[in-house]
């Protein structure tokens, strides 16, 4: 879509709401939403916050609750903002979450309190200020500079926020996919913009097998002097840790260039606290693995190796282990390269950002993407962040908060026969 007089202006006067946009993020900080699992109350008073915001600007709002008995409010509420375009055959949906996930340390804030928003050499901080918040600000006023400039988007677009992202989306968009089916097609075009890299060159089609593992071994406790009365759970867990680390990677060797890393990964990462004292010889040991797989590999081949590696580790220490899946998010069809969305993504990379070179890629993490893709819906995730999701001093940077919402605006407004990127 070549850039005319009137795309020009409508980039220019995207760029005019910096500030609205900085605005609209610093009230999404100072209101916390965590979910029950992370002993939070919800999204409930961010989310009202945030209607009472868009029907300030002029925008009806379409309101799901999911009932959930265990936060005050009873609700997870997911909220839609609707703008008709000049076809109603599809429907644009940039998809955002409202939730946070907790801040940790108040000692390693070094640069703002968590929830104290705080603007520094381009930078906005606060939790939640690069995950979610800094792609629901670019896309409610991409949206909203279009209809201030009179510009009918080409197709309907939908600005979803949902709940619950962040501890598994049971209550937010697998809820809204599961009650209310009759709000997305298949034809339609989403973007879920919740990943992504600095120079907002890479479009997220795929994802790994996500398989967590916590392991329990259980041994016989005992003095530490007197090793021969009892079973180390530790040494045993020891042995296991290793097996399972040299095992899965010899299974399962293959590489794929579309995935960052490149092949799967089996990494042992949260040990629980056994005995208070160093001399005492525990009974039992726990242990977690992070496991992501690439999508040719399935859970139950890399569980089979599992078992083949506890049964060797049991007759060799005589300890006894268990294990039970903390996390189990199977790889979802991938979105094709060729996907219309891709291509209309590129096409607006292309233009707005002549110089990158837009590419399809693939990751070890989770996002909802996936559970759109799981429903056959072909979706995508993008934007341009510098990486600071769940860490201290998360930042959203402004620039590239104004740069993403002139991308939603080229993709509103796109001519409704797909351009070539």
């Amino acid at each position: 879509m070549p850039q005319t007089a009137t795309t020009t202006k409508l980039y220019a006067r995207v760029e005019a709401h910096e500030k609205d946009m900085v605005d609209l993020l610093s009230g999404l900080i100072r209101i916390p939403a965590l979910g029950p699992k992370n002993d939070g109350p919800g999204e409930w008073e961010k989310a009202q916050w945030l209607r009472k915001y868009c029907e300030t600007h002029g925008f009806k709002v379409e309101q799901y609750d999911a009932p959930d008995p265990s936060v005050p409010s009873g609700k997870r509420p997911n909220l839609v903002v609707r703008v008709k375009g000049k076809s109603s055959k599809r429907t644009l949906w940039i998809m955002s979450h409202v939730d946070v996930v907790p801040p940790g340390a108040d000692k390693d804030w070094t640069e703002t309190k968590p929830f104290e928003p705080r603007l520094k050499n381009g930078r906005l901080y606060g939790r939640g200020s690069e995950d979610n918040g800094q792609s629901l600000a670019a896309s409610f006023w991409a949206l909203k500079t279009l209809v201030e400039e009179g510009v009918k988007p080409t197709f309907d677009v939908a600005l979803l926020f949902v709940a619950d992202e962040e501890t598994g989306s049971d209550l937010g968009l697998t809820w809204l996919l599961e009650t209310h089916p009759e709000l997305f097609r298949k034809e339609d075009l989403i973007l879920v913009p919740d990943g992504g890299d600095e120079k907002g060159e890479k479009i997220e089609v795929a994802e790994k097998t996500i398989l967590w593992i916590k392991f329990t071994v259980t041994g016989k406790q005992c003095h530490g002097s007197m090793p021969y009365l009892g079973n180390n759970a530790h040494r045993a867990a020891a042995k296991l840790t290793v097996l399972l680390d040299e095992e899965l990677h010899k299974k399962f060797p293959d590489r794929d260039a579309l995935f960052m890393p490149p092949e799967s990964t089996f990494e042992p990462t949260k040990h629980e606290s056994n005995v208070p004292n160093v001399n005492t010889i525990p009974g039992t040991e726990v242990f977690y693995f992070d496991n992501r797989i690439l999508p040719r590999y399935t859970s139950e081949q890399a569980l089979k190796v599992v078992d083949a590696c506890i049964k060797r580790i049991e007759k060799e220490t005589g300890a006894k282990v268990s294990y039970e899946l903390q996390q189990h998010a199977p790889a979802a069809p991938p979105t094709p390269a060729n996907a219309e969305i891709v291509q209309r993504m590129k096409a607006a990379l292309k233009e707005l950002r002549p110089k990158l070179k837009p590419t399809v890629w693939g990751v070890g993490g989770g996002t909802v993407a996936a559970i759109f893709r799981r429903q056959g819906f072909a979706a995508i995730v993008w934007s341009t962040y510098d990486e600071l999701a769940h860490a201290p001093n998360e930042y959203a940077v402004v620039k590239n908060i104004v740069a993403d919402a002139q991308v939603y605006a080229h993709l509103m407004t796109q001519p409704e026969t797909a351009p070539k990127a």
